[in-house]
């Protein structure tokens, strides 16, 4: 039997696209994620930070990036994928700048030689109109990028990954314990208001993507400065990378040069 295309990423939003899979998945019916989107919606900041609340205890982590990379993206299962040459230093032009906005276009040029199968957009300023009517706040990540030679504006309907940049540790969503901690790992989740704030934005984008395609699952990355988290998003909630010094180390560089050559199901295709 054929497979009925996705309705609108409104109805998604709104109705079976993010139905649970099982009775805590962060993106059940009524919650939060689900509808904020009413007559009587509440202001960005109130909204994200709901969501961010409602999301802090289905985050898993923090997983160690190198054992997240084998795990969902192994390279094993990514046939004729060439080494990279990274070295510490190659992003040197982003994490000199003085806030997120001068780092979108730097940090864009340097990525897409790693992935040059993929297009980079900065999408700070360009909302997803198809979903405007569906939020209450504007769904524009600051950089989306696609596999459909897509070269400006958003879409989080073809959008493969997400990325959000925030320039000061305050606004991180995550706080990870020393690597000698014996700390219990469900506090890694920042519980102040700015972080819960970031962690509903992210989100909101992850929910906004899931629900508009045929996905079992959605990679995003969120940037701090120079410290990175990449993130896997499914219906049950996520799971999170410790943080790591991408212009140091080639985890980020690796992660977009394995996915850019990834068969549809790692990327997270429902085939």
């Amino acid at each position: 039997m054929s497979q009925t295309p996705p309705h609108s990423p409104t109805w998604d939003l709104q109705n079976s696209q993010l139905a649970p899979v099982s009775t805590d998945t962060p993106f059940k019916q009524g919650s939060s994620t689900k509808v904020p989107w009413t007559t009587n919606a509440r202001c960005w900041n109130f909204t994200v930070n709901a969501m961010g609340k409602e999301m802090k205890n289905h985050c898993v982590g923090p997983m160690p990036v190198q054992e997240f990379l084998e795990e969902f993206l192994p390279t094993l299962e990514i046939p004729g994928l060439l080494p990279i040459n990274f070295k510490s230093g190659t992003f040197n032009n982003t994490v000199c700048v003085k806030d997120e906005v001068q780092a979108y276009e730097p940090f864009i040029n340097t990525m897409k030689s790693f992935a040059p199968a993929l297009s980079f957009v900065d999408t700070s300023n360009h909302p997803d109109t198809k979903l405007a009517r569906s939020f209450s706040f504007a769904i524009k990540p600051d950089i989306s990028i696609y596999a459909d030679g897509t070269s400006h504006g958003c879409d989080v309907s073809t959008a493969e990954v997400i990325v959000e940049l925030k320039w000061t540790a305050i606004h991180n969503a995550f706080r990870d314990p020393p690597l000698d901690s014996m700390e219990n790992t469900s506090s890694f989740v920042n519980p102040t208001m700015k972080g819960l704030d970031t962690l509903g934005q992210i989100t909101s984008y992850a929910a906004a993507q899931l629900g508009a395609q045929y996905h079992t699952h959605a990679f995003s990355v969120l940037i701090m400065h120079n410290f990175a988290h990449i993130i896997r998003w499914d219906r049950e909630g996520a799971i999170v990378t410790r943080a790591f010094d991408y212009n140091k180390s080639s985890h980020l560089v690796d992660f977009f040069h394995c996915f850019s050559q990834a068969s549809p199901a790692l990327r997270g295709v429902d085939t």
